[in-house]
């Protein structure tokens, strides 16, 4: 009996030391923009919008939050100049998950969106 409490007590840790952490870090970065636009994004599940302002191309906008493995992301971005550009990226624990951009189409929205992979 007891050599099966033993037993019973190495499974149960061997289990635990097995479940994976599926908790990732997920970042949505712009740049290459010379003038204002407008981003929509998920965040946390929720619809967010923001106007952002660069003062050169090297500028660059980011939002990192903890996501989970199967977390739908979105990033989408329109601007009004035609001068402009934009680069759209989405990271996964510091890894460039999808990328787009553009350069003088200020009749498009530029978006890039995913699940976060499965490791």
């Amino acid at each position: 009996m007891k050599t099966f409490g033993i037993l019973f007590g190495v499974v149960l840790f061997m289990l635990a030391s097995c479940t994976k952490n599926s908790q990732v870090k997920v970042t949505y970065e712009t740049t290459d923009a010379i003038s204002d636009y407008t981003l929509n994004y998920l965040d946390k599940g929720n619809m967010m919008e923001t106007t952002v302002t660069p003062q050169s191309s090297q500028d660059k906008w980011t939002l990192s939050f903890t996501g989970e493995e199967g977390d739908i992301v979105y990033v989408s971005g329109k601007y009004s100049d035609p001068n402009s550009g934009l680069k759209i990226m989405i990271k996964v624990d510091g890894k460039i998950y999808k990328q787009a951009s553009n350069e003088g189409d200020t009749l498009s929205y530029l978006t890039v969106s995913g699940v976060v992979p499965y490791r």
